[in-house]
């Protein structure tokens, strides 16, 4: 098991990442070329007009800014490869989501995007005009009066402070939103395409997206720019010794710049396009398929196995795509399957298939266990209209306990601790079904094995096994219906408020697949046995479920609709 990690991080983890972010880079000319052509529009002249905007993106005057982009690039992709995760820590109250943005690592790379967004916006600046390129301008009616002036003759290029500061402010928020719509969660496709595929569809929504996300946090760097602007001024002039620029963008009039809006704008849409397709990237390529070998002949390859992998802990990314692997070799790889159904040479045991079926049945078991917990503590708190005269004299001998719970209860009262230790809105439901596309993979790969095994499993290792699979997946079946139709089980969020890329960042609505997974496996298995599957042993409460999923003509006892 130590070795696991070792070789996935070193071999494939390494691999796509640099993979990724290679591809970024060779992406970061033509954000270059899209700015340049955005910025510089001349409609009467497009030939002129596309041509001069591709001979300025790839002259040596902006190689420069070019390799500062490509460092940048390089760097916020470290960086989101660090964070990257399959199994985030959901914060479950106001408390816990602040502590978890104030961590060391949050603030490391929260500072990291504050550099990094800074740089990206000078350099966006000094693409698009030199008006922008220097933060010190030559004075006005400095030329006539340089004989007669002893002090600098340099003034502040407040604009570009004012593009530089707002790259600054879009770094913080971006890298807000980055930990507060868990966007470090790494989210696997439901339908398995090809990188260059997903590409394609995601990179248009991708702009709009940053735009949409740009022109919503800009009111709030001009409300704070316009306050806080003057000391920012004043601290840059004495910094850099220059004198204060004549007019003053802390001001209205200063601030009705629309060429200065304009320039904010498109910087900061090319600052969120560069980032995201780095972060898009990233995700694309540690989100497709890895292929486990089912059996290794090679001692050293033994710990890279399906088998290994199904079950590898340390390394949740591993498992999940062992997982994806397993469901997709149960529905389209005979060959393979064969290889699960097989037993050791010598020996004869079935041990792929039980390693298999083991880790399967322990993932449905813990959301069961889960899902059964959550529906006691439910029923718990809201059981507290009378006390039970049994208990009575048990509780006097927590009369210490009940004194501290009442001083919480007293704290949580005050509206500010109250408002801090609120429960956030589907945080608990998020943190139940975290793991849920692990769950559909499980079910999509268990229920096409034991429907193949019909047929395919000529030793009959899979027969042993199927009254703990049933009875998992009736078990799972009924906790599912039971909690979802609480009333406090959630709704499917709305995808009319998000954009195409930003819908679903931390997987809210796969929960809801759950119960559909769940029957399909079900009626999927019953539909290959038939009627064999009344002789499968089950309990009778079981066996009465798993009536429901036969068809009529092999159900026994239930009348027709």
């Amino acid at each position: 098991m130590a070795s696991k990690p070792h070789w996935f991080m070193q071999e494939v983890f390494l691999f796509r990442t640099i993979a990724s972010q290679l591809w970024a880079v060779l992406l970061v000319p033509v954000g270059v070329y899209s700015l340049l052509l955005t910025t510089k529009v001349d409609l009467l002249h497009p030939w002129r007009w596309i041509i001069g905007c591709l001979f300025e993106a790839v002259s040596p005057y902006n190689w420069g800014y070019l390799l500062l982009l490509w460092g940048v690039v390089v760097v916020g992709g470290t960086s989101h490869a660090r964070h990257l995760t399959v199994s985030p820590t959901i914060p479950q109250t106001r408390l816990a989501r602040l502590v978890q943005l104030l961590s060391p690592s949050s603030l490391v790379h929260a500072g990291t995007h504050v550099v990094m967004a800074m740089v990206m916006s000078y350099c966006a600046a000094a693409l698009i005009g030199p008006q922008f390129s220097s933060l010190s301008l030559p004075c006005q009616g400095s030329e006539e009066n340089d004989r007669e002036t002893v002090g600098p003759l340099h003034c502040l290029n407040e604009k570009s402070v004012f593009v530089v500061f707002s790259g600054a402010f879009l770094g913080l928020c971006y890298s807000l939103q980055y930990f507060l719509h868990t966007r470090h969660r790494l989210q696997f496709p439901v339908i398995q395409q090809a990188k260059f595929f997903r590409v394609r569809t995601l990179l248009p929504q991708l702009v709009v997206d940053s735009a949409y996300r740009v022109l919503r946090l800009l009111p709030g760097y001009y409300l704070g720019y316009y306050l806080l602007g003057h000391g920012v001024k004043t601290w840059m002039c004495a910094l850099l010794q220059l004198n204060p620029s004549p007019v003053a963008l802390s001001s209205l009039p200063g601030l009705l710049d629309v060429g200065l809006l304009w320039q904010a704008a498109v910087g900061g849409t090319f600052l969120f396009c560069l980032l995201d397709t780095s972060w898009l990237l990233l995700h694309i390529f540690h989100a497709q398929v890895f292929k486990f070998e089912v059996t290794s002949s090679l001692a050293d390859q033994t710990d890279r196995c399906l088998s290994d992998a199904v079950q590898c802990q340390d390394v949740p990314l591993v498992q999940h795509l062992g997982f994806l692997d397993l469901s997709l070799l149960a529905q389209y790889s005979p060959q393979r399957r064969k290889h699960i159904f097989s037993l050791s040479q010598p020996g004869g045991h079935p041990y792929i298939w039980k390693t298999v079926s083991t880790s399967s049945l322990a993932v449905l078991d813990s959301l069961t266990n889960r899902l059964a917990a959550c529906r006691h503590n439910i029923g718990v708190t809201g059981q507290r209209l009378s006390p039970d005269p049994s208990r009575v004299q048990g509780s006097q001998k927590g009369q210490a306990t009940g004194k501290m719970d009442r001083v919480a209860q007293g704290l949580r009262r005050t509206p500010v601790l109250a408002y801090f230790l609120q429960q956030l809105p589907e945080a608990a439901s998020a943190e139940l079904f975290k793991d849920a596309q692990l769950v559909v993979w499980v079910l999509e790969g268990l229920s096409h094995l034991v429907a193949a095994s019909y047929t395919e499993d000529t030793y009959g290792v899979v027969q042993k096994s199927l009254p703990d699979v049933l009875t998992a997946l009736l078990g799972l079946h009924e906790a599912l219906d039971r909690h979802f139709k609480m009333p406090l089980a959630g709704t499917r969020p709305s995808q009319h408020a998000r954009l195409p890329c930003q819908r679903d960042v931390s997987g809210q609505n796969m929960r809801f697949s759950l119960l559909p997974a769940v029957t399909t496996a079900l009626y999927h298995i019953v539909n290959v046995f038939g009627k064999h599957a009344e002789s499968i042993p089950l309990s009778p409460e079981h066996k009465q479920k798993l009536r429901l999923f036969l068809p009529q003509t092999d159900a026994p006892g239930i009348p027709r609709s």
